[in-house]
């Protein structure tokens, strides 16, 4: 598997930049995932005899190469290309007698099968998307030696296209700018008119544009196998999209006012957003396989809330990124990746100290953002409640969290550098806070079905809850192990 992957070295540059780099960052995965599909390529050659699916891969792939270099950065700049060439890597090396990761058990899981040869058959089967998408956007016809089965939603990548009905299709190729289908044989037009009786039908997600951001709102794109989390809500009807996307325009829009630096990154790098109703299930994800991608739960109905959850979400991209210059953590007994072992002063159970360190991370620009809202001096009292309670809540989270990773985490030399970083961030964030007046006595603030802010108040209590009364409870609650006792002791001080 090491020589298929390409890895790039550690930057040089000072800690702020390797905390918070440029734009270059987000090239270089995408440049990277294109040299990793030549490596397959390679790889296959000195195995051609591995499976028969490689023979017509072979022919697509020389297919592909014959593709305007415009159209194909467009169709591999979608967050599956790199989703499907990191599993071709991990399958062909398992194939080789390497271990399969967590994302290609639950890959194999998924289609009941165990053996590495039978799972690259069908994935390199999956290219077959790519192809689909360069067909139509290069106005050329293509025919699949073998029909392309796959289940719907489908995204077509690098476009604003899915591909949605029953739950699977036959695809034999395309042929005069539609996709056609067999069994019976159809021919799907892009733009045909919107017939929800047509069983397999194209329709188009909805598209944001903002400033010099554009970005797909597409589920679909996260009905992936092995993805690692709930995809069912992939299957709703694309109108969700529709009924959200003022408020995730304006959340936008309010990213744009108050982090323009972060807005900048996001033109630049987010892709796609799945919305999907709230649920005690799955709430927010980004996952490390799909960059410039993430999933985001609504309401909420204000777009700020939203922009904060945004932020957040795409932040995970970023330090995905920043991952692939070197390793943060040595490897110790104690899983530091995947291990849900340490207290997080963000969620209900336990978390590896890889999440601890994302959780700090993420939270940093999101204290930022509402710390630039308050300075505003432009909303409304009920939002300003919110913003306050978020100012004087996340940077004792924060520093809970720098204590967590100082108490157990067992740093690379460049993760000790980004963490010193951090740390550096949370001293600063902790003056600006006080410069705001956020103290441990600001009520804790919800929002009601209708969108309406409330204060939180406790079942057969009269008054708020604050946020000390709130994270003391958390640590009470959560911290299973004790491992926060001094973090609580100055807590119970402060509120006192």
């Amino acid at each position: 598997m090491r020589q298929l992957e390409t890895d790039s070295p550690q930057s040089e540059a000072n800690p702020a930049k390797l905390l918070w780099p440029g734009t270059e960052v987000y090239q270089h995965r995408f440049e990277k995932s294109g040299v990793a599909l030549i490596a397959v390529r390679r790889a296959l050659s000195a195995n051609a005899d591995l499976v028969p699916e490689i023979k017509e891969f072979f022919s697509l792939y020389e297919w592909v190469s014959r593709v305007d270099a415009e159209v194909f950065t467009r169709v591999w700049s979608d967050p599956v290309a790199f989703f499907w060439v990191r599993r071709a890597v991990h399958f062909i090396a398992a194939c080789r007698g390497e271990p399969m990761g967590t994302v290609e058990k639950a890959y194999c899981a998924q289609l009941g099968i165990e053996n590495a040869k039978d799972a690259l058959r069908i994935h390199l089967g999956d290219f077959k998307r790519f192809v689909l998408a360069l067909a139509l956007l290069a106005g050329k016809d293509v025919v699949f030696d073998e029909a392309f089965e796959v289940p719907l939603p489908l995204s077509i990548p690098g476009t604003k296209f899915v591909l949605v009905g029953d739950k699977c299709a036959t695809i034999r190729g395309v042929c005069e700018g539609a996709i056609e289908t067999v069994g019976p044989r159809r021919l799907l037009h892009v733009d045909a008119p919107f017939d929800p009786r047509a069983g397999v039908r194209v329709e188009s997600c909805p598209v944001l544009t903002v400033g010099d951001a554009q970005i797909y709102l597409n589920p679909a794109t996260f009905n992936l196998r092995g993805i690692g989390f709930p995809v069912e809500w992939t299957e709703l009807p694309l109108e969700f999209q529709s009924r959200h996307a003022q408020a995730a325009t304006e959340a936008l829009g309010a990213i744009r006012r108050f982090q323009p630096a972060t807005f900048i990154h996001f033109a630049s790098a987010l892709h796609t957003i799945g919305l999907k109703p709230r649920d005690d299930e799955l709430f927010n994800v980004s996952a490390s396989e799909l960059p410039g991608a993430f999933v985001c739960s609504v309401p909420p109905s204000d777009p700020y809330v939203l922009a904060g959850s945004f932020i957040h979400e795409f932040y995970h991209n970023t330090l995905f990124c920043i991952e692939e210059a070197g390793q943060f953590f040595e490897t110790t007994k104690d899983d530091q990746i995947e291990g849900e072992n340490h207290y997080s002063p963000w969620v209900e159970t336990l978390r590896p100290l890889h999440g601890v360190l994302h959780a700090v991370y993420v939270f940093l620009p999101v204290f930022h953002f509402w710390s630039a809202v308050a300075r505003d001096g432009t909303i409304d009292d009920g939002r300003l409640a919110y913003t306050r309670e978020s100012i004087a809540r996340i940077p004792v989270q924060l520093r809970i969290g720098i204590n967590q990773l100082r108490r157990h985490a067992k740093f690379s030399a460049f993760g000790i550098a980004i963490f010193e970083e951090m740390v550096r961030e949370v001293d600063a964030i902790e003056a600006e806070a006080r410069a705001l007046g956020a103290n441990l006595q600001t009520p804790i603030i919800g929002m009601d079905a209708s969108g309406n802010y409330r204060p939180f108040i406790g079942e057969g209590e009269t008054r708020p809850k604050t946020v000390g009364e709130m994270l003391l409870e958390h640590l009470g609650r959560c911290d299973l192990n004790g491992e926060c006792a001094e973090d609580k002791a100055n807590l119970m001080r402060a509120v006192s």
